[in-house]
């Protein structure tokens, strides 16, 4: 059955999603173009471009889809509306650990391999089964038992999340970034013109540089000092939780007033951290070398953190939007900016400490990469028993018991 109601936020999402389609569709052919250059040109990385590729047009099919769930809102076609659940079952547990422990062996054999027709066919796809099952268990632990909402509503927000949400996040992290570089170039240039020189003169040298280890040399000195450890600490392990727990979730800031309850919201939430994990995962996976298995290994693991916090930030939005509770938002907010925080200050702590075999402290290596690591390894344990913690509390809701009633007597009077 249609309706002749225009609804407007469906529209709206409809030409965000239509618009996203093709611009992913341009990145996608022009990455795969290059790819396939580079390939009989022994040019670059064609397999990493190639991997690229392969997620933008995952992307994009994906995107496809919840235009046309959306388009379907827009047609006022009653099953848009209709209520589902995550089709989540406990065989895909097994299903999915066996999976990426499959292709992340595989992967590995062909990479270390270096050949680059096989690399090139092969890591593509498995880089997307090694970083898709993880999602989609962790979304189907997190969501299990609770009702997502109407079928547009829910891939309208996976579409935003996808598209306009990590769009809003780079652009205000770059410009922040900018900033800070732009008042440190000026300290510098005031307190210490002679640094600068030598600093300009470090980058025309890295230009022309195309070994990575010697570059890493070059700038070892300067990475180490502490007010740049300082600066990059404060930077990703502070302001980029910042705006990524606030940003991430845009989608239920969006329809917070349209979801239903703060588990909802919850299960909204890690659809958000969901499909900003798939994004940022894919894309940062693009590496054809030998160190493939690493690399799509951890980012497998970065999806937990990012929806775990954005479940979290979730139930706060709804919380506060649908029962008054706005301190709940702010402590739900601040517990996953502290989590993103520490994950974020461990993974540059353990970058850092690889510098230190450049500056002659090697000691860096081994004091300091066990402790983040296993710091990191804690913090994941904690952040999956919060994820199984909160859909355990929020898909069976307290239920208020009926009021006592008095006993009657033998003549039935109270």
């Amino acid at each position: 059955m249609q309706t002749n109601k225009t609804y407007w936020s469906s529209l709206l999402v409809l030409i965000v999603l239509g618009l996203s389609v093709v611009f992913v569709l341009l990145i996608a052919l022009g990455l795969g173009i290059n790819s396939t250059i580079g390939l009989f040109t022994k040019e670059g990385d064609p397999a990493g471009q190639m991997i690229n590729a392969f997620a933008f047009g995952l992307e994009m099919v994906i995107l496809i889809l919840c235009f046309w769930f959306v388009l379907q809102k827009t047609q006022g076609r009653e099953q848009a509306d209709a209520p589902i659940k995550f089709p989540f079952a406990d065989w895909q547990v097994i299903a999915a650990i066996g999976m990426v422990m499959v292709s992340v062996t595989l992967g590995g054999v062909i990479a270390y391999s270096e050949i680059a027709w096989l690399t090139w066919i092969m890591l593509p796809v498995l880089t997307v089964l090694v970083i898709v099952p993880p999602i989609w268990l962790l979304f189907g632990i997190g969501t299990n038992g609770i009702e997502l909402g109407p079928r547009w509503r829910i891939f309208g927000m996976l579409g935003l999340s996808m598209t306009i949400g990590p769009l809003i996040m780079i652009v205000m992290e770059l410009v922040l970034l900018l900033g800070i570089i732009i008042i440190g170039v000026s300290i510098v240039a005031i307190q210490q013109p002679a640094l600068l020189q030598e600093i300009v003169q470090l980058g025309r040298i890295i230009k022309q540089e195309t070994d990575q280890e010697a570059i890493l040399k070059l700038v070892a000195p300067y990475i180490s000092n502490p007010v740049v450890i300082a600066t990059v600490i404060g930077y990703i392990a502070l302001i980029v939780p910042l705006l990524e727990e606030l940003f991430k979730p845009l989608a239920v800031w969006i329809f917070a007033r349209k979801i239903e309850s703060p588990a909802q919201g919850f299960a909204m939430g890690l659809l958000s951290g969901a499909a900003f994990a798939l994004i940022e995962s894919l894309n940062a996976s693009g590496d054809g070398s030998a160190g493939w298995p690493v690399i799509v290994s951890i980012r497998a693991g970065t999806s937990l953190l990012h929806m775990t916090a954005s479940g979290l930030v979730g139930w706060g939005i709804v919380s506060a939007f649908r029962e008054k509770r706005v301190m709940r938002f702010f402590a739900a907010y601040f517990s996953a900016v502290s989590i993103h925080g520490l994950w974020n200050a461990c993974a540059v702590g353990a970058g850092l400490s690889m510098v230190g075999e450049f500056i002659g402290k090697s000691e860096w290596l081994f004091n300091i990469i066990p402790a983040m690591l296993g710091g990191m390894f804690v913090l994941g344990i904690g952040m999956f028993a919060v994820l199984i913690a909160s859909n355990k509390k929020l898909r069976n809701p307290p239920v208020s018991s009926p009021a006592p009633q008095m006993e009657r007597n033998e003549d039935g009077v109270q």
